[in-house]
């Protein structure tokens, strides 16, 4: 009887170990098997190739970086679970969201974690890692290792370490009269000398905060202590392209942006004879006042960019356009030896480039014009008597082609098939710079009791025309230099949003703003960007043709329209002001000239005795 009860047993204990190898395979594969053969061939490559990942805890394995909802700081490979449960790996550049949007969800559990597995950078020269990882940690202190992003000949994207001399100096006590010349080492006497001719004396901070002040050949590393990398980055902002290496960048812009370096030209040249050479009256033939376009004077819609109050609008306008270089194009500049500024498609992608998505020389004069003549009209709807003067309209508006051609590179991933490391970062920082701007005229019309609103109505106009001729025309995207057609922001519309179900729908032109779901077919938009400068423009004559009455108040040089009539009629307030004044002085001096008479004919008492009026005077005392 003994014997069945352990059949029994046994038999019991081989379900049991069949059952629970079941589930396991089921976890680890996510399917049944249902011989011993498909066991051991699901079960035998995750124990064998990965053993630890999946059935150790926790602690044992990987580095925590956060529990759910966390921001999980990695270089390297994420997973997403607990336990014995996790996700596939996600490759990581810095942070990702510790979630089962992320990583989907491995097993409904309550709460889960997220594990970092690092990947040390190569420090090998000539060599990068082709995902993202981290540098080690130099036992030197005056050495650091420092990460930079490098691009292999194909395109992608790779990351190496490179020894560096550390940021914070290292001071170094002697009584020396010099300052030390060895990288990363400084002194903390201000005095010090560098001891050749040739190098150049440099600030520094120590690790505690401290000014020291280190030697250095002329030329190394740049007047800030950056290497090729870190200067690159500095050079990216237009506004600094001029001052790579002036005056050399200086001619090399010019040439490269002809039609806005003539325009900032203008400005210029237009300030000095408006404030220095005052009897050309250039404030007469060149301000825009809206009366004057009665008599067919429609050159101010386009002159009045020249003329600037002062010479803080002239400096602030100059910045501001200096800013937008990138609109017309990137000029042939070079951040470091051999590196040029400008990316392009045929050679290596540097980490450092520039892509051009500037709209050309022509397209750019184009948008100068419809701004300077769109804001102008816009702005008379609030002040048709206002005298408009200075290029802010223009840089507004080249903000706003910015804009446009900004949210369409990031709506059409073209920074993501191009791999330029962090560019869409860049262009989203370039766009909050426009927000700057935009924000602080808007308050300063605020704070200013509407006392500027006028301006800033024309600024607003100028910045929505700058936009809508980018969305309207459709302009090149740069010089195809860098992308297969003119027009690569241009995409179908079944990759912005799946209710295009059909192959004719899907296949439509749309151009996406900012990310791929905020997709508008092209037709459409070039609709909305027509009614709204055509808007524009219709209710600005409207408000023309209703404040007609308005004089030019003797602005206008033509004379079209004019009815002469009597003199007493045309005469102007001023000129009637001086014919009386000039009576007045006549009338004054006929009353001095016949009081000095009377007073010749006038006898004194006191003439001395003998003369004639003496004489007479005795005969009237007889009387």
């Amino acid at each position: 009887m003994k014997r069945p009860h352990r059949r029994t047993a046994a038999a019991g204990r081989i379900c049991i170990a069949s059952g629970a190898a079941l589930v396991a395979t089921w976890v680890l594969t996510g399917r049944w098997s249902s011989s011993s053969d498909d066991f051991d061939d699901a079960l035998a490559p995750d124990f064998k190739q990965e053993p630890l990942a999946f059935m150790s805890l926790d602690e044992k394995d990987g580095r925590f970086c956060g529990k759910e909802g966390d921001m999980c700081q990695c270089y390297g490979h994420v997973r997403y679970g607990r336990l014995f449960s996790w996700s596939d790996d996600l490759v990581v550049d810095g942070s990702i969201n510790c979630s089962a949007a992320a990583f989907g969800d491995p097993m409904p559990m309550e709460v889960k974690i997220c594990k970092c597995y690092p990947t040390i950078c190569t420090t090998d020269v000539g060599t990068c890692t082709p995902e993202p990882c981290s540098c080690p940690t130099s036992r030197d202190p005056a050495m650091e290792w420092g990460k930079k992003t490098l691009m292999t000949s194909d395109g992608t994207k790779c990351w190496a370490c490179e020894k560096r001399a550390a940021a914070a100096g290292v001071a170094v006590d002697d009584d020396s009269g010099f300052c030390p010349n060895s990288p990363g080492r400084c002194s903390l006497k201000r005095s010090c000398k560098c001891e050749s001719s040739s190098d150049t004396k440099r600030v520094m901070r120590t690790k505690d905060g401290q000014k020291c002040w280190t030697c250095a050949p002329a030329g190394e590393g740049g007047a800030l202590g950056m290497d090729s990398g870190q200067k690159a980055m500095f050079w990216m902002l237009p506004l600094l392209w001029p001052f790579m290496d002036f005056p050399n960048s200086l001619w090399q812009v010019c040439a490269g942006c002809r039609a806005l370096t003539t325009f900032l030209a203008l400005c210029v040249g237009g300030y000095v004879l408006q404030n220095f050479v005052p009897f050309l009256n250039l404030n007469r033939f060149f301000s825009f006042y809206a009366p004057c376009m009665k008599k067919g004077e429609f050159w101010r819609l386009f002159t009045y960019f020249m003329l600037h109050s002062d010479l803080q609008h002239l400096c602030i306008n100059l910045m501001h356009l200096l800013d937008a270089l990138d609109l017309e194009g990137v000029p042939d500049l070079e951040v470091s030896l051999g590196v040029p500024l400008r990316c392009t498609r045929d050679g290596p992608i540097a980490s450092i480039c520039y892509p051009d998505v500037g709209i050309g020389r022509t397209h750019l004069i184009a948008v100068i014009c419809v701004v300077l003549a769109y804001g102008a009209l816009v702005g008379t709807i609030k002040n048709f008597g206002a005298l408009v003067q200075g290029a802010s309209s223009v840089c507004f508006g080249v903000d706003g082609a910015l804009i446009a051609l900004y949210a369409m590179f990031l709506g059409a991933g073209l920074d993501q098939q191009l791999k330029i490391p962090e560019f869409g970062a860049f262009f989203w920082m370039r766009i909050g710079i426009i927000a700057f701007h935009i924000i602080i005229d808007v308050v300063q019309s605020l704070c200013g009791a509407g006392k500027d609103t006028v301006g800033t109505m024309a600024h607003m106009a100028s910045l929505v025309a700058g936009f809508c001729y980018v969305i309207l025309v459709l302009p090149p995207m740069g010089d195809g230099s860098l992308f297969n057609s003119e027009q690569p922001y241009i995409i179908n519309c079944g990759l912005t949003s799946p209710k295009y179900v059909t192959m004719e729908s899907a296949t439509t032109q749309c151009i996406a703003f900012f990310r791929r779901g905020n997709g508008m077919e092209v037709a459409t938009a070039q609709r909305i960007a027509i009614g709204i400068l055509g808007g524009g423009v219709l209710i600005s004559v409207i408000n023309a043709i209703l404040k007609r009455h308005i004089s030019d108040d003797g602005i206008a040089c033509c004379t079209c329209g004019e009815t002469p009539g009597p003199k007493e009629e045309v005469e102007s307030q001023e000129k009637q002001l001086m014919n009386l004044r000039q009576q007045q002085v006549s009338a004054l001096r006929e009353d001095v000239t016949r009081l000095e008479r009377l007073l010749a004919n006038m006898p004194s008492l006191g003439a001395a005795p003998g003369t004639p009026r003496a004489a007479a005077a005795a005969a009237l005392a007889e009387q």
